[in-house]
């Protein structure tokens, strides 16, 4: 099981110095709000690709005394025998460099080595908010199957804005969009593919569970993937087929978008549904507590369903919305994962049921240590 051996973070937020050793058990980050369990939530997953689980500016994270900010942050990790390094550029604070044994490497390749999800109280409205909250919620799921899947994404959304420019600056130019439109086709069935896999895989471990008739504390869900692109390869069209048809439907959508001036179709258009199965009622019409079971639910399903590459979790604030029972119901199937979780909550109590099977971490003020005993 890949796991985080040792965490290190410098001037990054709240914290001007950190080095904690992890076991790979389950840990947990317990202390007042405001103490920095979430910094430290967020410092980890700067070991994906991705701007993090706030989704912050790279400037915007180095520790700050009064109007004086660090020069840089940087956090370093061992995952696996492999030093990680992430952080700020002095130079140019506004980038941030990656680094594999002290070689510069891709996200793609971060991806590769590891991989994480996250649940944080932001996201308690994800089916109630946007669609694009739940493509960033999909296309995190996704990241586990295709590691290469955020540059493929990247890519889209760059040719995207480029071929956005030709339309509402008024460009006609035939071979501009046509250039255009075969990078949007190419990187827009990957990302299409990408999504596709992850939930269809997610579909039958959610099956499977019920099938298996498991006690589960969680409500099944139920799942459509709306797109075109991502319908088709659901309905078997080949890879080949699929591109073909991003390619034709973009150029035959350019009158109408150039009058809107934007792209109208594409896979930045696409949207999870989800679905309460036992009240056979859509999520964003359940309530808060029934939505906040699902979205658990939904996020330990994903994690069952990696038999190889099995996801680490950052559950933030994620306890003390369960009452107890449901709470240690919680634990024992993170445990079962067989995965390295991290959770934080304001009191050691909400933990009980970890029964010393979990590194306990009291935080305070930018400071953490680690609890032992009972």
């Amino acid at each position: 099981m890949s796991h985080i051996a040792s965490l290190r973070l410098t001037d990054f937020r709240s914290y001007a110095s950190l080095d904690i050793a992890l076991s790979g058990a389950p840990v947990v980050l317990y202390g007042p709000n405001g103490a920095g369990k979430t910094n430290l939530l967020e410092a980890v997953s700067f070991l994906s690709p991705g701007r993090g689980l706030r989704r912050a500016k790279m400037e915007d994270l180095a520790r700050r005394s009064g109007d004086t900010a660090a020069a840089a942050w940087g956090i370093n990790a061992e995952v696996d025998d492999t030093r990680v390094s992430v952080g700020q550029v002095p130079e140019y604070p506004k980038r941030r460099i990656v680094r594999l044994d002290g070689k510069n490497a891709s996200g793609t390749q971060l991806a590769q080595l590891l991989t994480l999800m996250w649940l944080t109280p932001a996201q308690d409205r994800l089916f109630t908010g946007p669609a694009s909250d739940r493509r960033k919620f999909m296309d995190r799921f996704s990241l586990v199957h295709a590691p290469s899947h955020g540059m493929a994404s990247l890519r889209y959304e760059k040719t995207r804005s480029e071929r956005n420019r030709l339309l509402s600056d008024g460009i006609t130019d035939r071979g501009w969009y046509e250039a255009l439109e075969a990078d949007m086709a190419t990187q827009g069935a990957h990302v299409a593919q990408a999504r596709a896999m992850t939930v269809t895989r997610l579909v039958d471990e959610i099956e499977a569970r019920a099938a298996a008739k498991e006690d589960d504390v969680f409500p099944k869900a139920i799942l459509a993937l709306e797109g075109e692109a991502e319908e088709q390869f659901q309905s078997g069209l080949s890879f080949e087929d699929v591109e073909n048809y991003i390619c034709e439907t973009l150029a035959a959508d350019r009158p109408l978008d150039q009058r809107a001036g934007r792209t109208l179709r594409g896979v930045h258009k696409s949207d999870l549904r989800v679905r309460h199965a036992e009240k056979n009622m859509p999520a964003e019409d359940c309530s808060t507590g029934e939505q906040k079971a699902l979205l658990i639910g939904l996020t330990l399903a994903h994690a069952r369903a990696q038999s190889d590459k099995k996801p680490i979790l950052l559950l933030d604030e994620v306890a003390a919305h369960l009452d107890i029972d449901r709470r240690a119901a919680l634990i024992e199937e993170l445990i079962a994962l067989g995965t390295q979780i991290f959770m934080t909550g304001t009191d050691a109590s909400l933990f009980e049921a970890f029964n010393g099977r979990a590194q306990m971490f009291e935080v305070r003020e930018g400071s953490v240590s680690e609890k032992t005993g009972p």
